[in-house]
Protein backbone atom coordinates (compact mmCIF):
# COMPACT_ATOMS: atom_id res chain seq x y z
CA UNK A 1 0.00 0.00 0.00
CA UNK A 2 3.16 2.55 0.95
CA UNK A 3 4.39 1.71 -2.32
CA UNK A 4 1.25 2.29 -4.65
CA UNK A 5 1.25 5.91 -2.28
CA UNK A 6 4.39 6.77 -3.75
CA UNK A 7 4.15 6.03 -6.54
CA UNK A 8 0.83 8.27 -7.01
CA UNK A 9 2.45 10.89 -5.48
CA UNK A 10 5.47 10.54 -8.08
CA UNK A 11 2.85 10.66 -10.82
CA UNK A 12 1.26 13.41 -9.64
CA UNK A 13 4.15 15.62 -9.90
CA UNK A 14 5.80 14.96 -12.70
CA UNK A 15 2.04 15.65 -14.07
CA UNK A 16 1.91 19.22 -12.11
CA UNK A 17 5.60 20.21 -13.27
CA UNK A 18 4.16 19.18 -17.19
CA UNK A 19 1.74 21.92 -16.52
CA UNK A 20 3.32 24.28 -14.76
CA UNK A 21 6.00 24.02 -17.98
CA UNK A 22 3.13 23.89 -20.51
CA UNK A 23 2.16 27.11 -18.76
CA UNK A 24 5.43 28.90 -19.21
CA UNK A 25 6.01 27.97 -22.48
CA UNK A 26 2.59 29.52 -23.95
CA UNK A 27 3.52 33.33 -24.34
CA UNK A 28 6.69 32.15 -26.46
CA UNK A 29 4.70 29.91 -28.39
CA UNK A 30 1.82 32.62 -28.50
CA UNK A 31 4.37 35.43 -30.60
CA UNK A 32 5.74 32.94 -32.58
CA UNK A 33 1.92 32.42 -33.98
CA UNK A 34 1.62 36.14 -34.29
CA UNK A 35 3.99 35.99 -37.24
CA UNK A 36 2.27 33.41 -38.77
CA UNK A 37 -1.17 34.99 -38.62
CA UNK A 38 -2.61 36.58 -41.84
CA UNK A 39 -3.04 40.51 -42.04
CA UNK A 40 -6.14 41.69 -40.90
CA UNK A 41 -6.39 44.18 -43.15
CA UNK A 42 -6.46 41.84 -46.20
CA UNK A 43 -9.38 39.46 -44.60
CA UNK A 44 -12.03 38.91 -46.74
CA UNK A 45 -10.32 39.83 -49.92
CA UNK A 46 -9.24 37.12 -52.62
CA UNK A 47 -6.73 37.86 -53.99
CA UNK A 48 -4.80 36.80 -57.33
CA UNK A 49 -1.15 35.32 -57.10
CA UNK A 50 0.58 37.92 -58.84
CA UNK A 51 -1.24 40.38 -56.17
CA UNK A 52 -0.11 38.07 -53.02
CA UNK A 53 3.28 38.06 -53.82
CA UNK A 54 3.37 41.82 -54.95
CA UNK A 55 1.88 42.36 -51.10
CA UNK A 56 4.50 39.65 -50.03
CA UNK A 57 7.44 41.55 -51.24
CA UNK A 58 6.40 44.80 -49.47
CA UNK A 59 5.92 42.76 -45.97
CA UNK A 60 9.13 41.67 -46.48
CA UNK A 61 10.63 45.17 -47.18
CA UNK A 62 9.14 46.20 -43.36
CA UNK A 63 10.07 43.04 -42.03
CA UNK A 64 12.86 44.47 -40.30
CA UNK A 65 11.20 47.52 -39.29
CA UNK A 66 8.55 45.81 -37.73
CA UNK A 67 10.72 43.51 -35.84
CA UNK A 68 12.71 46.08 -34.43
CA UNK A 69 9.55 47.51 -33.15
CA UNK A 70 8.31 44.51 -31.48
CA UNK A 71 11.28 43.61 -29.58
CA UNK A 72 11.37 46.59 -28.17
CA UNK A 73 8.00 46.59 -26.94
CA UNK A 74 8.69 43.09 -25.67
CA UNK A 75 11.85 44.01 -24.44
CA UNK A 76 10.24 46.35 -21.84
CA UNK A 77 10.58 49.60 -23.85
CA UNK A 78 7.35 52.21 -23.19
CA UNK A 79 4.33 50.53 -24.56
CA UNK A 80 2.42 53.73 -25.81
CA UNK A 81 6.33 54.83 -28.12
CA UNK A 82 5.92 51.55 -29.56
CA UNK A 83 2.08 51.57 -30.24
CA UNK A 84 2.63 54.87 -32.17
CA UNK A 85 6.03 53.58 -33.82
CA UNK A 86 4.40 50.45 -35.28
CA UNK A 87 1.14 52.68 -36.49
CA UNK A 88 3.34 54.75 -37.94
CA UNK A 89 4.89 52.12 -40.14
CA UNK A 90 1.50 50.61 -41.11
CA UNK A 91 0.34 53.83 -42.17
CA UNK A 92 3.69 54.07 -44.21
CA UNK A 93 2.65 49.78 -45.71
CA UNK A 94 -0.63 50.46 -46.05
CA UNK A 95 -0.32 52.76 -49.19
CA UNK A 96 1.84 50.53 -51.03
CA UNK A 97 -0.76 47.44 -50.82
CA UNK A 98 -3.46 49.78 -51.17
CA UNK A 99 -1.87 50.38 -54.76
CA UNK A 100 -1.93 46.63 -55.42
CA UNK A 101 -5.65 46.29 -55.14
CA UNK A 102 -8.57 46.87 -57.13
CA UNK A 103 -11.12 49.29 -56.26
CA UNK A 104 -13.76 46.64 -54.93
CA UNK A 105 -10.99 45.09 -52.79
CA UNK A 106 -9.79 48.55 -51.44
CA UNK A 107 -13.25 49.29 -50.03
CA UNK A 108 -12.83 46.34 -48.02
CA UNK A 109 -9.15 46.92 -47.26
CA UNK A 110 -10.38 50.55 -45.85
CA UNK A 111 -13.10 48.86 -44.01
CA UNK A 112 -10.77 46.10 -42.51
CA UNK A 113 -7.69 48.64 -41.95
CA UNK A 114 -10.43 51.42 -40.19
CA UNK A 115 -11.53 48.32 -37.73
CA UNK A 116 -8.08 47.21 -36.78
CA UNK A 117 -7.14 50.87 -36.48
CA UNK A 118 -9.84 50.90 -33.86
CA UNK A 119 -8.78 47.92 -32.03
CA UNK A 120 -5.60 49.05 -31.48
CA UNK A 121 -6.67 52.89 -30.49
CA UNK A 122 -8.14 50.46 -27.84
CA UNK A 123 -4.96 48.26 -27.08
CA UNK A 124 -2.71 51.68 -26.75
CA UNK A 125 -5.49 52.94 -24.04
CA UNK A 126 -5.19 49.68 -21.87
CA UNK A 127 -2.50 49.13 -19.18
CA UNK A 128 0.29 47.02 -19.69
CA UNK A 129 -0.22 43.09 -18.91
CA UNK A 130 1.31 42.72 -14.93
CA UNK A 131 4.51 40.28 -15.25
Amino acid sequence: MKVFRIAALGLALVAGTAVVASAQAAPQQQGANRAARPDQRLKDISLTSEQQAKIDEINKKYSPEMAVIREAMQGGGDRAEGMKKMNDLRAKISPEIRAVLTAEQQAIYDKNTADMKARMDAMAKQPPPAL
